[in-house]
């Protein structure tokens, strides 16, 4: 869950046309469309949200049996399936990164649920096996939405492969942000799908320790010719929001020191979003948030 402030394009990427969503769109709004679609590889597509105010982006990848999405969108109106079966024809399923509202939004369209498993997750799930995550967790009442009961095909455990015929992607358990925040790592490829891990903008730090060690351990998984795509864009949305394996070690360095106390930082705030907080800068753009109040009075963190 972010707002974003900085420009980085590292990968070439094709942009495809998404008529349908288009159209709509533009008759009604005048703006651009609800998804822009972005052809990374030829199993990987970044689809982003340019009139949404975090700029979300999630990834499709398509392998010869499944296509799996990580992040459902922000969108709770326009049907991002739709788009995706502009794609491929393949049986779908998603994975949400982690369970902010602003990766959901789209939950409800999908007929197949992968989550990550882990105790935290495991206490949503109810009697009647349907998934109940509370409010306090996905902090919908934000952009005033309430994610449905849901039920999951698949927990999917740390370190497990996902093989979708052809294509594999290990889930990478990355707590920081959330406790449940999740990345997805394609070895063969080098590619790493960070959500809100890593992103070229401000990062909300919900638990210093815990991202430390996360950051720790994805620098020993990535190299510095890893793609590296996170779950926000920056203040242009049409931009797929790429990082490489210097940014990742820089924002590491500056949690460290934010940790032991050895870093000065500023007072932050964001009309939309953020009331108060305290803001690190990283390089370039790229900023940490600590101590953290949400625009509705709460505090962040766990």
């Amino acid at each position: 869950m972010h707002k974003f402030v900085k420009a980085l394009t590292l990968y070439s990427f094709t942009i495809l046309c998404v008529p349908f969503a288009t159209q709509a769109q533009e008759t009604s709004t005048g703006q651009t469309p609800a998804f822009v679609v972005h052809k990374l590889t030829d199993f990987l597509y970044a689809i982003g949200e340019p009139n949404y105010y975090q700029k979300n982006y999630s990834y499709l990848l398509v392998g010869t049996d499944r296509a799996l999405m990580f992040d459902s969108g922000a969108n709770q109106k326009e049907d991002i399936t739709s788009v995706v079966r502009n794609i491929t024809d393949k049986p779908l399923s998603l994975l949400p990164s982690h369970l902010h509202f602003d990766h959901l939004g789209g939950l409800h369209n999908f007929q197949s649920i992968y989550l990550v498993d882990m105790p935290f997750t495991r206490q949503f799930k109810g009697k009647d096996d349907f998934y109940r995550v509370p409010e306090p967790v996905y902090l919908g009442n934000i952009d005033h939405m309430v994610v449905p009961p849901f039920k999951v095909a698949r927990l999917i455990k740390p370190d497990e492969t996902i093989d979708l015929g052809g294509l594999k992607v290990r889930l990478i358990s990355v707590p920081g942000h959330t406790q449940d925040e999740v990345a997805l790592f394609d070895e063969t490829h080098n590619i790493l799908l960070a959500g809100d891990h890593v992103y070229p903008s401000w990062l909300l730090a919900g638990n210093l320790k815990d991202y430390v060690a996360s950051l720790d351990a994805t620098l020993k998984v990535i190299n510095e010719q890893t793609a590296i795509y996170g779950a926000h864009a920056d203040e242009d949305p049409t931009r797929v929001p790429a990082m490489t394996y210097a940014d990742v070690r820089a924002i590491r360095d500056k949690m460290v020191l934010i940790h032991a106390g050895r870093a000065k930082g500023e007072a932050f705030s964001d009309p939309e979003l953020i009331k108060s907080s305290e803001l690190y800068k990283v390089e370039k753009d790229i900023s940490i948030l600590t101590n953290i109040q949400f625009t509705d009075g709460r505090v962040y963190g766990y």
